[in-house]
C-alpha cells in the first residue's frame, strides 16, 4: 500500500477546503447580486459575463462550484456546463434561469448538475443550494479517494497473495522432489 506523500495530503485537503465560486450569467445585476450574498459567508467569488470568459477563467483558476444561466449568448449556459462537468469532474455546478421548466431542470440534474435555481431567487435558497452542493461535492470527492485508497490496498494485498501462492507452490514442489530423492535412496539401501 502507497502512502500518501505530504503534498500529495495538502492537494487533497486545499481541494476538499475549495471555497472558490465561479458566477456566470450575462445580466451583469445578476452576478453582483450572488456575489454580494456569497462572499460575506466566506466563499470567493468570480465573475464572468459569457462562456468564453468563464472558460478562461477555469482554465486559469482552480473553482470548486460554477453558478451559471442557462440562457446565454453565443455559447448556452448548458453547453457551457456540459464542457464543465467533463473537463473539471471535481466542479460542482448549480444551473440558474429565469425559465421555470420541469423539463430543463430534469435536464441540467440527468446532465450532473447539483442544483436548479429559479430567477428571482431567495439570498437563503441560493446560500442553501451552494452549501449543499459544497457538501455532496466534498463527500463525493473523498468517497473517491477512500475507493482509490481501497484498490490500492486490494492490489497490495493481491500481489502479495500471489506471491504467498509462488512461495507454497515452489515449497510444494520442493517437498515432493525431496520425497522421490528420498523413497529412491531408500530403495537403493533396500537393494544393498
Amino acid at each position: 500500500m502507497s502512502i500518501p506523500s505530504v503534498s500529495e495530503v495538502t492537494t487533497q485537503q486545499s481541494m476538499l477546503e475549495n471555497r472558490h465560486i465561479l458566477i456566470v450569467d450575462d445580466e451583469e445585476p445578476i452576478r453582483r447580486l450572488l456575489g454580494y450574498l456569497l462572499e460575506p459567508h466566506g466563499y470567493q467569488v468570480a465573475l464572468a459575463g459569457e462562456a468564453r470568459e468563464a472558460r478562461q477563467r477555469m482554465e486559469s483558476g482552480s473553482y470548486a462550484m460554477v453558478l451559471c444561466d442557462v440562457n446565454m449568448p453565443g455559447e448556452s449556459g448548458m453547453d457551457f456546463i456540459r464542457h464543465v462537468l467533463t473537463q473539471y469532474p471535481t466542479t460542482a455546478v448549480i444551473m440558474i434561469t429565469g425559465l421555470d421548466s420541469p423539463v430543463l431542470a430534469n435536464a441540467a440534474l440527468d446532465m450532473g448538475a447539483f442544483g436548479y435555481i429559479i430567477k428571482p431567487f431567495e439570498a437563503n435558497e441560493v446560500l442553501i443550494n451552494v452549501a449543499n452542493a459544497l457538501r455532496r461535492r466534498k463527500l463525493e470527492i473523498e468517497n473517491a479517494m477512500h475507493r482509490e485508497n481501497l484498490e490500492e490496498v486490494v492490489r497490495t494485498r493481491t500481489i502479495a497473495l500471489q506471491q504467498a501462492l509462488e512461495w507454497l507452490e515452489r515449497s510444494e514442489k520442493e517437498l515432493r522432489l525431496s520425497r522421490e530423492e528420498t523413497i529412491q535412496r531408500l530403495a537403493i539401501a533396500a537393494e544393498y
